[in-house]
């Protein structure tokens, strides 16, 4: 699904982040480069399974094998502001807990498997196509699947962005007079539920960006 990967290597049972991300959380620049934290909201996890996927191709990904209590969790996104290419979104962060991490283990899916990850920078992670990556749970990405094939249906000839979650977009944009602005994040709740859908842009668009569970001491 991400990538083709050589022969598997000795038992592993995590991989790690090449990045200690504690560093970024506290700071407000980073060798160099001004971070600036963007809190959207709280998002609403009542089976305690996460997903991490690209909300307009990939809602139906399977959710990460790491359970979490249910509860409502707020999202952060720390955007980098880089001279040369503007704001970036540089993480997004679903927070269930404020201790700070001992270490940041890769997310797996179900039948990942990290013994076939035989290159130091090989990963597994979530493929994004729209320029969009979310966080969201289990349940909610059932409903969000019912939900987009009822307006499908009702509206044929749409598209679920240009139609609907473009404006829902717009009314987060830094200025909302500016045509080039179409806003970078969205809290979206599903209509007649109490779910939603925290959307944001991908850091540097299409691709594959890895997750990482924060782990602390009496996790390790």
């Amino acid at each position: 699904m991400f990538r083709l990967y050589k022969s598997k290597t000795k038992n592993k049972t995590q991989v790690l982040s090449p990045i200690d991300y504690n560093v970024l959380f506290d700071k407000e620049e980073f060798k160099g480069i001004p971070l600036e934290l963007l809190e959207i909201g709280n998002l609403s996890v009542p089976s305690g399974q996460i997903v991490v996927c690209d909300p307009l191709l990939y809602p139906h990904m399977a959710p990460l094998t790491k359970r979490v209590k249910p509860g409502k969790y707020p999202v952060k996104i720390y955007v980098a502001k880089i001279p040369d290419s503007g704001e970036r979104y540089a993480i997004a962060k679903l927070e269930f807990d404020d201790p700070k991490a001992e270490k940041w283990v890769m997310a797996l899916r179900a039948g990942e498997d990290i013994n076939e990850l035989t290159d130091k920078d090989d990963y597994f992670g979530f493929p994004v196509d729209a320029g969009l990556g979310s966080f969201l749970d289990y349940q909610s990405a059932v409903a969000y699947l019912k939900f987009e094939s009822e307006f499908m249906k009702a509206n044929p000839r749409s598209n679920i962005y240009d139609d609907l979650l473009a404006k829902e977009f717009k009314k987060n944009a830094q200025a909302p007079d500016d045509p080039s602005d179409p806003g970078d994040w969205v809290n979206f709740k599903l209509p007649e539920t109490n779910l939603n859908v925290a959307m944001f842009h991908s850091g540097f668009g299409d691709g594959t960006y890895p997750a990482y569970w924060a782990l602390t001491k009496r996790e390790k």
